[in-house]
């Protein structure tokens, strides 16, 4: 089992195991919030930061529109990703054929910021 990391400079890490609710909270750095999206087909769960908006300029991470897209809005901050829930409502790692899409989309996407502020930029597959 695995799961990964995003942060909002593109890089992406993988990690063994499930992770706990600190270290998710360490990752996006305050209160998690879960994003219910679909990697390789899969349920997933990319873990951002329920307060990122809020914070004095809040940085959008632009690679995660890849991966979880949202209709109309975006993911301020470091996002964390699972795989779905389990039965019981435990969090699930991350299949082979989910780490496999997550390390084509760190080796492929590109991200070309367009001002100062990284408020304005591209998507480059």
């Amino acid at each position: 089992m695995a799961w990964a990391t995003l942060t909002v400079d593109g890089t992406m890490e993988f990690h063994d195991g499930i992770p706990g609710l600190q270290e998710l909270q360490q990752v996006v750095g305050g209160y998690v919030d879960a994003i219910e999206c679909s990697i390789a087909g899969s349920p997933a769960t990319a873990w951002i930061n329920e307060e990122g908006k809020l914070v004095s300029d809040p940085e959008r991470n632009w690679k995660v529109d890849v991966i979880c897209p949202l209709a109309g809005d975006w993911i301020a901050g470091n996002v964390a990703f699972t795989g779905g829930v389990g039965p019981e409502g435990e969090t699930l790692g991350l299949g082979d054929a989910q780490v496999a899409e997550l390390r084509r989309i760190d080796r492929d996407v590109h991200v070309i910021l367009l001002d100062q502020d990284s408020s304005i930029g591209a998507v480059i597959r």
